[in-house]
């Protein structure tokens, strides 16, 4: 592993640890609740499961099974394979297909797309295997996707990410709630002005909260506070752990001399600015990993 890849796992791993950290403490308090409220033994059964569960993830135990009850994947059927051979075959000989990985088809991934989960899984989206079966999606390209997510597989990445999937099952519940009451109360104008001043909102509560005096009320001002700014921080930590995975799996894509493919891939599917400045940087990375001419060792010298 270079000494920039290195860095880089390092860095995801702070990302990661500053963007799931709210959905953690979240789920734990939320589960942590169960005891109290379930009838009988069955609130200590649903949370020690659970935990222990999640545990047995962290240690790589029960990952297909994790794979198929979290992201509804299955694994690819002969035809499916055959469809995505010529891919795999080439994934293969740049060392980063099966054995190394496990390949399940995921039949509710987004539009041509791959990803990976755990310590050995990678999971292809169906329209992927469409794309490729009519035609319409290079095997290189269809190879440069899967291989991004088998980098970041390789490297470890994504090694936590089964059994944080599970334990927040109660935090993407709440959140995905919280949304679609913002949704609805965003065509509110009130309602949408309120949402853009909350850091006011926050500093209020903390303000009432510390003048009003009980610890009671300070404890809750600052956690109304604290609310508000998640509000605003957990959205920026999120970007920045996407911008990391991302990053490293592009250093492992033009590692295996993928990058012209992925290049290639993504312009199909956009011409954006960001496109465009990612694609600057696979060709960086690309070039970074040639072998240096005898013109360059010479100037070196």
């Amino acid at each position: 592993m270079s000494l920039g890849l290195g860095v880089g796992v390092m860095g995801v791993r702070l990302t990661t640890l500053l963007a799931q950290t709210p959905g953690i403490g979240v789920s734990t308090v939320a589960m942590a609740t169960l005891p109290p409220l379930l009838p009988g033994p069955l609130g200590w059964v649903v949370f020690l499961g659970a935990l222990s569960l999640a545990v047995a993830l962290l240690g790589g135990a029960g990952e297909p099974a994790a794979v198929r009850a979290l992201f509804g994947a299955r694994a690819l059927t002969p035809a499916e394979a055959a469809a995505l051979a010529p891919a795999i075959v080439l994934l293969c000989r740049r060392g980063l297909g099966p054995p190394l990985v496990r390949l399940y088809l995921w039949p509710g991934g987004p539009a041509v797309a791959a990803t990976g989960a755990g310590r050995r899984s990678v999971l292809v989206s169906a329209e992927m295997v469409s794309q490729v079966r009519r035609g319409r999606l290079p095997p290189e390209q269809a190879a440069a996707v899967i291989a991004h997510a088998a980098g970041l597989v390789r490297v470890g990445a994504l090694r936590s990410e089964l059994a944080v999937q599970l334990w927040t099952i109660p935090w993407r519940f709440l959140r995905g709630l919280a949304r679609a009451v913002g949704a609805a109360g965003g065509r509110l104008p009130l309602v949408a002005l309120m949402w853009r001043a909350r850091f006011v909102v926050g500093l209020i509560a903390l303000g009432q909260g510390v003048s009003t005096g009980p610890p009671e009320a300070v404890v809750a001002g600052a956690l109304s506070a604290a609310v508000v700014g998640l509000s605003y921080l957990v959205p920026r930590w999120e970007r920045a752990w996407a911008a990391r995975l991302q990053a490293i799996g592009d250093e492992e894509v033009a590692r295996i001399g993928l990058a012209s493919a992925l290049a290639d891939f993504l312009l199909r599917q956009s011409r954006s600015a960001a496109t465009f400045e990612r694609v600057h940087a696979l060709e960086l990375a690309h070039a970074s990993l040639q072998p240096s001419g005898p013109q360059d060792r010479t100037r070196r010298r």
